[in-house]
């Protein structure tokens, strides 16, 4: 049976198209026996591993070497392998020698292809098992010897597929495909029966090769990272640990509850073995604490951990909280503990160099991911090395569903028109669909980082290809079942904001002290001013607010719960029981604590838990087992569970009728059941921001605004935020406006850096020049900032308003080339003798042009939108951000006109469509023919009062207009 042997595979980027599951595919339907994986690099190894093995097809593991040439290694074994992965990390490093090849030879086969044999006689010493490889007759012809071998590179299935190979050559080069000469071709897969015909000799040679090929990967013991203890007693220093976070907490008097549960976990944790790891965390999360850096107050289910909350990693009490332990740890369903950290964005890496500095660069690593070419990007890429025009790529990619695979969006009638008028464009979009999905670049999975207390290069192979830190060479999906422990460091930016608000009020106040059930701070969730509130601020979650009115704390991490779309259609009948219009219905007496909080429903997946202990004397680890069971819809054990869930509850006294109906309530709810654990540390995060906002509403909106200063939409919608909670937003002013958003008096000072144009270099240069004193005059401001500021630059401050202070706009543009020309002899002559030209006085623009202005500079209005005063007159104007809750229902709204766009019916007539806008949102707007006779003479700019009814168009509220009146 003949082995292909020299597959290269897509994790060697952008060089080959062949993606694992369909290499696989291929060889099952082709009844071969074996696959070789031949990368410069082992990214696709465990994929490919796991494929093979699924498939019954034996995985032979391989790595293509580069010394002087290339030459490629197969490991025998799991000792080869392991062989491999250190090359494998070594090659990312640097180039290997043969003295690395020496070092880390043993249990490899070594096979030098004809254009690398000038190494055969070096590798002849080092390599018992070592061939010659040929790639055709000629090469055959030239060589003598018993081991010989084909061996030809395959970068793809079938030979049609030859003739884009180039194109994805030209990608990987960054050049036009006229520039790409291939030096070989037929790199497919060739059957075995035709290298047979040719090369008959030398099939012994591929069997011997297969034959020898025995790689098990198997899950490794013992890898969790080891904290260094007195005496190596990890469980007696994490137990004196956790006594000492209980007398910080409670003092010298502690409930009997606590203690039962700490010794239950401790003895639990002990038992399967990770003592160390909760040190380790419990380490790292201090070091963040004791510097500055602010740590999340949990996640996940490790905040029902009372041994967490006790070691600082989380700051909330699961006993007070009523959140189950076993949630996270279980010893009946031995799995890795999953502590995952949420920090301030800006500090994460300092936090992960702290590990990777006590434990070792090869100890902690974060984890590699891939870039693929997904649809828009294969268009642009493969239009780039055809050359074609980059406006016709843009609008190709507007036709674009980013969503849907670019065999899905050719169903798109106009894409599908556009392309049959052009052959290139159809010969590109050809192309793009065989690249699609295909890997094109490494990148850094965004929060995971995996530990060991071995070199994880023993384990897998490690990456170096960013910056001075190795990544895993395995994606995050093998990691664990490889014995390695995954976890997640996550940047979360809302931390960073409320650090930043907490050191600015700097009264005393921190994130662990801020007072719980505060009334201000629940009103925020009752009077749903949640914009910028961790998790509450989208417009779904703010309509869901609106009804549900949250006033206690509870309410607010059960909203969490609730607003996803499982759970959601429970929420009316949740709603209507919290204010006593529904029947609470327990089903049993005995749920009434547990169903309580949430008026009857079930709402967390620790009420499953609960429920099946309390009916059914499941232990709180069987009880999880059930939840995992019946959310993953496993039916073999659900049948089983179902028989002893009944049983059991008969047992402790329940009738056969009550048992089976809680069961298929829990069963019916198990699936979209939320973690409370989970469900009660955001909110937190969301309760404490609510805080901020509420006492301290000046800081809170700077930082806010400063943290989303590059974020058109969102400055937007939190300047209006400002305006509607009365602070007022000050425009940028040459002396006063720093790089980000400033407090003033009560207002806030809008920073330089929001200005287009004026990059943050160019802002400090400014900033730096005030320190010598602040601007006095027009004349001032040019000679000081001729050398720092261009032309192009001053305009952009003119018209964002920097200089109101001396004179009106349009009065410094008209003299711009007088000031300019000032400025430049200036710098030649003091300011005494540099005469002052007298500038020519100009009324300033209109108030339209003004706006105008503005939008251009800022991207929306800042001083004033069009629609706001008329909106602040009238209170029954529809807000364009509650279009969702007028579905179907006639309104009354006040829009400025952004764009227009006439259509002409199939009937000959005209109608209009409008894309209009407030402060914040955007809306289309459709005028049928007999509406738009009565109104063709509208135009861009003009604020307009709508009245009409809202549809919807697909997934998308748009206005149908009856009636239209001109405000402005």
């Amino acid at each position: 049976m003949y082995t292909p042997l020299y597959i290269k595979t897509n994790n060697s980027l952008l060089t080959s198209m062949i993606k694992i599951d369909e290499l696989v595919s291929f060889a099952k339907e082709n009844n071969i026996k074996a696959l070789t994986i031949t990368d410069n690099n082992m990214y696709g190894v465990m994929e490919f591993y796991k494929a093979c093995k699924k498939n019954n097809i034996k995985p032979m593991i391989g790595l293509e070497v580069e010394i002087e040439e290339k030459i490629v290694l197969y490991a025998k074994d799991y000792n080869g392998y392991k062989n491999l992965i250190k090359l494998s990390t070594i090659s990312s490093e640097r180039l290997l020698t043969l003295n690395d090849l020496n070092k880390y030879s043993s249990s490899l086969i070594c096979i030098v292809p004809y254009k690398s044999l000038n190494l055969y006689d070096d590798l002849n010493k080092i390599y018992i098992d070592i061939f010659k490889g040929y790639s055709n007759k000629q090469e055959r012809n030239n060589l003598d010897g018993t081991n010989l071998v084909y061996l030809k590179p395959i970068y793809y299935i079938y030979p049609y597929e030859e003739e884009f190979i180039r194109y994805l050559l030209a990608i990987k080069k960054g050049v036009t495909v006229d520039n790409i000469i291939m030096e070989e071709s037929k790199n497919y897969i060739v059957m075995g029966s035709v290298i047979n015909k040719y090369f008959s000799e030398d099939m012994i040679n591929n069997a011997k090769i297969t034959d020898m090929c025995n790689v098990e990967i198997t899950h490794q013991d013992d890898l969790l990272p080891i904290y260094p203890t007195p005496n190596n007693d990890s469980y007696a220093y994490l137990k004196e640990k956790c006594k000492e976070g209980m007398r910080r907490i409670f003092g010298s008097s502690v409930s009997r509850i606590y203690v039962d549960r700490l010794k239950y976990e401790l003895e639990i944790i002990n038992k399967m073995g990770f003592c160390n790891y909760f040190l380790v965390v419990s380490d790292f999360v201090n070091y963040a604490k004791t510097n500055g850096i602010l740590v999340g107050p949990g996640r996940g289910s490790a905040a029902g951990s009372l041994v967490s909350y006790l070691l600082n990693i989380t700051t909330i009490d699961p006993i007070k909280y009523n959140l189950l332990f076993e949630r996270f740890l279980n010893p009946e369903r031995i799995t890795m503990p999953d502590i995952d950290i949420d920090f301030e964005d800006v500090s994460r890496d300092r936090v992960i160099n702290y590990c990777i500095e006590k434990y070792g660069i090869k100890k902690v690593v974060p984890i590699i991911a891939f870039g693929t070419l997904g649809s828009k990007q294969a268009i642009r890429d493969v239009s780039r090395c055809m050359d074609i025009d980059l406006k016709v790529v843009d609008n190709i990619c507007k036709l674009i569903d980013s969503r849907l695979s670019l065999k899905e969006n050719y169903n798109s009638p106009k894409l599908k028109q556009l392309l049959s008028r052009n052959e290139e464009l159809q010969k590109m979009y050809d192309i793009a669909l065989k690249f699609e999905g295909l890997k094109r670049h490494t990148t850094i999975h965004a929060a995971g980082i995996v530990m060991s207390n071995k070199d994880i290069d023993e384990i897998i192979p490690l990456d170096k290809n960013h910056d001075d830190f190795y990544t895993t060479a395995y994606s995050m999906d093998y990691l664990e079942e490889l014995g390695l422990l995954k976890m997640d460091f996550l940047a979360i930016r809302n931390l960073t904001i409320i650090n930043n608000i907490i050191k600015e009020i700097g009264n005393g106040l921190t994130f662990d002290n801020i007072p719980e059930n505060d009334l201000k701070a629940l009103s925020i969730f009752t009077n749903v001013n949640t914009l910028g509130i961790f998790q509450f601020e989208s417009a779904g979650m703010m309509n869901f607010l609106s009804k549900f009115r949250p006033n206690s704390f509870e309410d607010i991490f059960a909203a969490l719960a609730l607003f996803r779309p499982g759970p959601m259609q429970n929420i009316d009948s949740y709603i209507k029981r919290k204010y006593g219009k529904e029947r609470i219905d327990y089903i049993h007496p005995s749920l009434e604590k547990i169903l309580k909080p949430t008026y009857g429903i079930i709402v967390y997946q620790e009420q499953i838990m609960q429920i099946a202990s309390t009916m059914a004397s499941y232990s709180l680890g069987e009880a999880d087992i059930l939840r995992r069971a019946m959310s993953k819809k496993k039916e073999d054990i659900l049948l089983k569970e179902k028989e002893t869930f009944v049983s059991r509850s008969i047992e402790n006294g329940y009738t056969k009728e009550v048992a089976l109906k809680v069961y298929e309530l829990i069963l019916k709810f198990a699936s979209y059941g939320f973690n409370r654990s989970h469900s009660v540390a955001y909110a937190f995060v969301a309760y404490k921001m609510a805080y901020l906002k509420a006492h301290y509403p000046n800081v809170f909106m700077k930082h806010l605004l400063s943290n989303f200063l590059n974020n058109e939409s969102k400055t937007r919608e939190y300047i209006y935020e400002c305006k509607l909670n009365g602070i007022n937003i000050l425009k940028p002013d040459i002396n006063y406006s720093k790089e980000y958003y400033d407090i003033e008096g009560n207002g806030i000072r809008y920073p330089l850096t929001g200005i287009k144009g004026v990059g943050i270099n160019l802002v400090k240069q400014i900033v730096e020049e005030r320190k010598k004193g602040e601007f006095k005059d027009i004349y001032e401001i040019f000679a000081r900032t001729y050398k720092i500021v261009n032309k192009k630059t001053i305009e952009s401050l003119v018209f964002a308003g920097c200089f109101e202070a001396f004179n009106n706009k349009r009065t410094i543009i008209e003299n711009l080339d007088v000031l300019l020309n000032y400025a430049e002899i200036s710098l030649f002559l003091d300011s005494e003798y540099a005469l002052k030209p007298e500038l020519v006085e100009y009324p300033e623009y209109s108030r339209k042009e003004l706006m105008e202005q503005e939008l251009n500079v800022f991207g929306f209005y800042l001083s004033n939108h069009p629609v706001t005063e008329y909106k602040l007159k009238n209170k029954n104007v529809m807000i364009l951000s509650d279009i969702d809750k007028y579905f179907d229902k006639r309104i009354m709204t006040i829009v400025l006109v952004d764009k227009l766009r006439i259509v002409e019916t199939k009937n000959g007539k005209n109608m209009l469509f409008i894309s209009g806008s407030d402060e914040v949102n955007t809306v289309d707007l459709v005028l049928f023919p007999t509406v738009y006779e009565k109104y063709n003479n509208l135009e861009k700019g003009m604020v307009l009062s709508i009245f009409g009814k809202v549809e919807k168009r697909f997934d998308k509220y748009q206005i149908v207009v009856n009636d239209v009146k001109v405000l402005e």
